[in-house]
């Protein structure tokens, strides 16, 4: 989230006070129902394990996460607005693995962070998509080779993009913040914030044409999410508690997550269907700790063993984790 910092860290503090009923630390997954959003029931179906810490001392407003494709353990994450241009290399449990830079680019506002394979290379991308005000003509998306450790497991040093992508929300500026990569389909999926349900626009992951502007396309809208509860309004920004600020979608293409402030939401595909017909089912709610212990929660990711990693901005975040099968997540 762009803007003033010193006023942002005041709002995450708010955030902790009126979000403070999101759940326990031990938190439920719960199954779906035919039962509308706002009532659905949340049945018990598995738990939130705390794993760990991020332990790098520069990484205090994570606003992407992403599990590597080359390396077993590792993650990679980002700060948002007006930090370095530093990816984070991170252990499994949040250890500190080191920094390495993107060179030639700013962080104008990241918001998110995906890992994908393309052509059989592993790649990460930089969603620099954020835009509070909604007055950026223009955001980007930088696609760089995941970074190699050293000799001594550690990362460091510089990575170039191997390319970027300039692009235009087809219907005016957006702000964005939850960003995921369907490598099968080439295609990137960015999802708006701010407006009035959540409206997903996709562009191509390598644009035949990469010096030109591309044009996020509007595809359709998310009409699934919970709407905030009489509770939540009544919550100093308690209106909020429903805006998506994470996507992600699982490397075989079988599921997507949406990460709101107050949960998580699972999307299960049935074959290879289209992420339009996927979406707008019904999702699981993935009911996540309290927010004394995930303050301001805008970075999930699937691992390669098909489990959730979920974290907050703040410095030395906890990192929870949902496992995958065995009564779990299942899909």
């Amino acid at each position: 989230m762009s803007g003033n910092k010193p006023l942002k860290r005041w709002s995450c503090l708010v955030l902790v006070a009126c979000l403070g009923l999101c759940g326990c630390a031990s938190a439920q997954v719960a199954e779906s129902s035919a039962a509308t959003p706002a009532t659905r029931p949340a049945a018990a179906y598995g738990t939130v394990l705390g794993v760990g810490h991020l332990e790098a001392a520069g990484l205090t407003e994570t606003s992407g996460l992403a599990a590597s494709r080359q390396a077993d353990g590792v993650l990679w994450a980002v700060n948002d607005s007006g930090n370095p241009p530093v990816l984070f290399a991170l252990g499994s449990r949040g250890e500190d693995l080191g920094t390495v830079r993107v060179a030639g680019v700013k962080n104008i506002d990241w918001e998110d962070l995906a890992s994908f394979t393309w052509q059989g290379k592993a790649y990460l991308l930089v969603a620099d998509v954020g835009d509070n005000r909604s007055v950026r003509s223009e955001v980007l998306l930088h696609v760089v080779p995941e970074p190699l450790p050293g000799k001594d497991g550690r990362f460091s040093g510089t990575v170039n993009p191997a390319w970027s992508i300039r692009l235009r929300f087809e219907d005016g500026p957006r702000d964005c913040e939850g960003v995921a990569v369907d490598e099968q389909d080439g295609q990137v999926w960015l999802m708006s914030k701010r407006t009035s349900v959540p409206i997903l626009y996709r562009v191509p992951l390598h644009p035949s044409q990469p010096e030109q502007v591309q044009t996020a396309r509007r595809v359709f809208e998310i009409n699934n999410l919970p709407a905030p509860t009489s509770d939540d309004l009544s919550q100093i920004y308690g209106r909020f508690r429903s805006w998506p600020t994470a996507f992600d979608m699982q490397p075989g293409g079988r599921a997507a997550v949406i990460l709101t402030y107050k949960d998580a939401y699972l999307y299960v595909r049935q074959g290879s269907e289209p992420w339009a017909t996927t979406l707008a089912r019904q999702p699981q709610i993935l009911l996540l700790p309290a927010a004394e212990l995930l303050p301001q929660r805008e970075a999930v990711c699937f691992t390669a063993d098909n489990a959730l990693l979920v974290t907050s901005e703040g410095p030395g975040a906890a990192i929870f984790r949902l496992p995958a099968g065995s009564g779990k997540l299942s899909f």
